[in-house]
């Protein structure tokens, strides 16, 4: 993860957790929180090790320089690293930030900074989940409807398999992200458009949000089902680890993710990957900084924001794939 020094004194976002498909993907900067005399965002993420996380954070960063704003970003090293993005929140707290905007590592870090947030009159927002924080005061939730993009994602396998198999029938698999309401979303949304039809969800395991743990779960699944269809990933790069392992072992099947990451847009394409379920991070970010703005000068704020999303397959691709 790359980092560089942050300064802060107006706001603080803490951006966190699942890619704008029409901007770069380099990772920005990373740095510590410092008091400062003029407006200043800081988004904390999840760890960097995701595009979608890259492409929130650069359009955060451009919204938050356009009004003239300090911008900086604060990640833990890795998505499981609840302890470290806890610390982060209250380093942020203590450099006299004004406001925060979180997307946390799972739900007990959420929790927790929330209440911090709360015991310091600092404002809070959530961005990546519409999921009411189980306690706290949140001003405003800015992201997608995650169960939904599940479901449109569970709709695609449908399609694929009923074109298949003459009938919506078959054996899928799912690769969860970390235990939390971002997978509990995602695969829930996906498992509710399997109801009524002839597919069976055969196996279903975690593979904590990464590329590597995806393939190496895949090999498993597709050793014990040789028969298995499709492959569902609650991200993009799981799916990709899944899509590489089945071209490994000589397998044909279907595999879609989530996120519409740039590389991942780049395989669908391709023909690597066989669909995904774009969610727009780049424009999430924005999102953030806009409703940032807007309670900071006093005007109402719905108490969720939803983002869009859209599946993607190659029949659409091209046009999703162009850059500004």
């Amino acid at each position: 993860m790359k980092k560089a020094t942050l300064s802060l004194c107006g706001i603080l976002l803490i951006l966190l957790a699942g890619c704008g498909p029409k901007h770069p993907s380099e990772a920005p900067t990373t740095g510590r929180p410092s008091g400062g005399g003029s407006m200043a965002v800081v988004v904390i993420s999840p760890a960097l090790t995701s595009v979608f996380h890259q492409q929130l954070v650069q359009g955060a960063e451009a919204a938050a320089k356009a009004r003239g704003w300090q911008f900086s970003h604060l990640e833990p090293d890795k998505e499981t690293n609840s302890a470290m993005q806890v610390a982060q929140v209250q380093d942020a707290i203590q450099s006299g930030v004004k406001a925060i905007s979180i997307c946390a590592v799972n739900d007990e870090a959420l929790v927790q900074a929330v209440k911090k947030a709360n015991d310091a009159n600092v404002p809070i927002f959530v961005h990546n989940s519409i999921t009411p924080v189980p306690g706290g005061k949140v001003e405003a939730y800015i992201g997608y409807d995650e169960r939904e993009a599940g479901r449109k994602a569970g709709e695609k396998a449908v399609e694929l398999l009923k074109a298949k198999y003459g009938v919506p029938r078959g054996k899928v698999a799912i690769l969860d992200g970390t235990a939390g309401s971002h997978t509990d979303e995602r695969a829930g949304g996906f498992k509710d458009a399997l109801k009524g039809t002839q597919i069976q969800v055969v196996a279903e395991q975690s593979a904590n949000w990464l590329r590597k743990e995806g393939a190496d779960r895949a090999t498993e699944f597709l050793e014990k089902y040789p028969d298995l269809d499709l492959i569902f990933g609650c991200s993009d790069a799981m799916a990709q680890g899944a899509a590489q392992a089945a071209k490994q072992a000589g397998k044909q099947i279907f595999t879609i993710g989530l996120d519409g990451n740039p590389d991942a847009l780049e395989d669908v394409k391709n023909g690597n990957l066989t669909a995904t379920v774009v969610v727009f991070p780049y424009q999430m970010g924005e999102k953030v900084i806009d409703t940032i703005a807007r309670f900071k000068a006093g005007e109402h704020v719905p108490q969720v924001i939803k983002t869009d999303t859209l599946v993607v397959d190659r029949t659409n691709v091209d046009q999703y794939l162009k850059h500004p």
